[in-house]
């Protein structure tokens, strides 16, 4: 355990030890020892000072020259292009245009036979929908019809024996002369069984 202590201390500086240049963080603010210290103004003497203001007046006009220089420059150069380009643009937006209108009219001619076509065939669906309509039709005006005609021929059936003003009195003399009592029961094996006062007697029937 010692032998390992004596190695940690040997080698542990190895690890902490650092010395690098660091500047103190923006955000720590003025050491309290500079907090009221005024620097002293540095003093330039008179000729030095109008020695530096000519040639730094020098600097600013030759470099003031030198960009105008080069923007007079640029200027001109962009005019040319732009003149240039100006000519080739609008030459290229003809060219562009007559494709676009050729392009157009292809598009116009190849919808414009599309639409003819689904018109035909919506005027040949409209006139199967049409016909298929009228057979239905037609068709349910013959059932009608055959219907009615039936009726007509049921109700001509039994007319024949409706009692009318001049088959009236011969109906009444028949009535009486023939009576009929519907009062009559039928049991589970059925018989029936006839009313007392007045005997019905009819054909083909079984009387108890």
């Amino acid at each position: 355990m010692l032998f390992q202590n004596n190695i940690i201390k040997r080698t542990w500086p190895m690890f902490i030890q650092c010395a690098e240049a660091h500047r103190k963080p923006r955000w720590l603010p003025v050491a309290k020892s500079k907090i009221y210290r005024i620097p002293k103004r540095p003093e330039i003497p008179e000729e030095e000072r109008l020695e530096l203001r000519r040639i730094n007046n020098n600097y600013k006009t030759q470099m003031r020259a030198i960009r105008k220089f080069y923007y007079d420059e640029m200027m001109k150069e962009k005019s040319s292009k732009a003149s240039a380009s100006s000519e080739m643009s609008q030459r290229q937006e003809a060219e562009e245009w007559l494709q676009c209108v050729e392009i157009n009219d292809k598009w116009n001619a190849q919808v414009a036979l599309e639409r003819e076509e689904r018109r035909k065939k919506e005027l040949a669906a409209m006139e199967e929908y049409a016909l298929a309509r009228m057979e239905a039709k037609d068709r349910e005006r013959k059932e009608k019809l055959a219907k009615a005609s039936e009726e007509i021929r049921k109700q001509k059936e039994l007319a024949k024996h409706y009692i009318t003003p001049e088959t009236l009195e011969a109906a009444i003399d028949h009535a009486l002369a023939n009576p009929v009592d519907y009062n009559y029961a039928i049991d589970l094996k059925g018989n029936r069984f006839v009313g007392r006062e007045t005997p019905a007697v009819l054909p083909k029937e079984k009387v108890v």
